[in-house]
């Protein structure tokens, strides 16, 4: 066995054993910051656009991460989940820069090749990715760009990153299938959704959405199917309707309910571009943190 193999297997037990602790079964999505939090590890957002994020090993164990203005929200969930292998895995501190074109496996470190692992095995578990299409009956064949869509914000990963998961990490799918969809870019599929191309954000909630917190920051859109009936919490407003979809955005800093459909959602809102600590991330008083 060559040891990138046994690494990789080291790091997607390490993964797995620690959802099993915190009792997340298999199948189900994860909030990497609920995680983090959960094995005492501090994360915090701070305004360095070269930063891909950074995990620091001492008495007490902190990841920085670039705040949401630098990076796209499902790349910074996974530079967290990353941070966190190598916290799991017993690496020292970190520092990892950004760059434009991540890297293939074959150009990285040992480590940072583990803690991608760790990552992919904790965010996307193969378990959690299928029952995804599986719930909705989504034949993951013929599954198209906005459906894939929609199930990486529930993975809370990038839409490339699934597919690139789905091809390399899974081989649920061949190049065949993955080329086309690569064509699709976010920023169309959010124009799609919202009609609006300055839209940087938006999450598709619905019937499916998983057991986990939306997080947003003031200004995100949550699109909802418009036939479904929505009781709106405090701190967000229905901002405009589309055939398909009721769009709603997050207006003021906090934690709210949204009822969807008689389904009870928790809403945490964090200022555009937030930096300081996650802990203090949804307060509204900007004098907490």
């Amino acid at each position: 066995m060559s040891d990138r193999i046994s690494l990789g297997r080291i790091a997607m037990r390490s993964a797995l054993q620690l959802r099993r602790m915190l009792s997340i079964p298999r199948e189900a999505p994860v909030n990497v910051y609920d995680v983090a939090t959960a094995v005492g590890v501090e994360v915090q957002f701070v305004d360095h656009a070269s930063l891909e994020g950074m995990f620091y090993r001492g008495p007490n164990p902190r990841i920085l991460l670039p705040s949401w203005n630098h990076r796209p929200k499902g790349r910074i969930a996974f530079s967290c989940a990353h941070e966190l292998g190598h916290f799991q895995l017993g690496h020292g501190t970190r520092v990892d820069e950004y760059i434009k074109d991540l890297q293939g496996p074959g150009s990285k470190s040992d480590e940072e090749f583990a803690a991608d692992t760790f990552a992919t095995s904790l965010l996307m578990p193969r378990q959690a990715v299928v029952e995804r299409f599986a719930r909705r009956g989504w034949d993951l064949a013929v599954t198209n760009p906005l459906e894939l869509f929609i199930v990486a914000g529930e993975l809370d990963v990038g839409y490339r990153t699934l597919l690139m998961h789905l091809r390399y990490g899974l081989d649920l799918v061949t190049d065949d299938w993955v080329m086309p969809r690569l064509k699709v870019t976010p920023k169309k599929l959010r124009q799609d959704i919202t009609g609006n191309c300055e839209v940087s954000r938006v999450v598709v909630v619905d019937d499916y959405w998983p057991d986990v917190p939306i997080d947003l920051e003031v200004g995100d859109v949550i699109a909802i199917p418009s036939t479904f009936v929505v009781e709106k919490g405090e701190l967000i407003r229905e901002t405009s309707r589309r055939a398909e979809y009721a769009l709603w955005s997050g207006s003021f800093v906090g934690k709210t309910d949204l009822r969807i459909n008689d389904r009870r959602h928790t809403v945490r809102i964090a200022r555009t571009g937030y930096c300081g600590l996650l802990k203090y991330r949804f307060l509204d008083d900007p004098d907490e943190a």
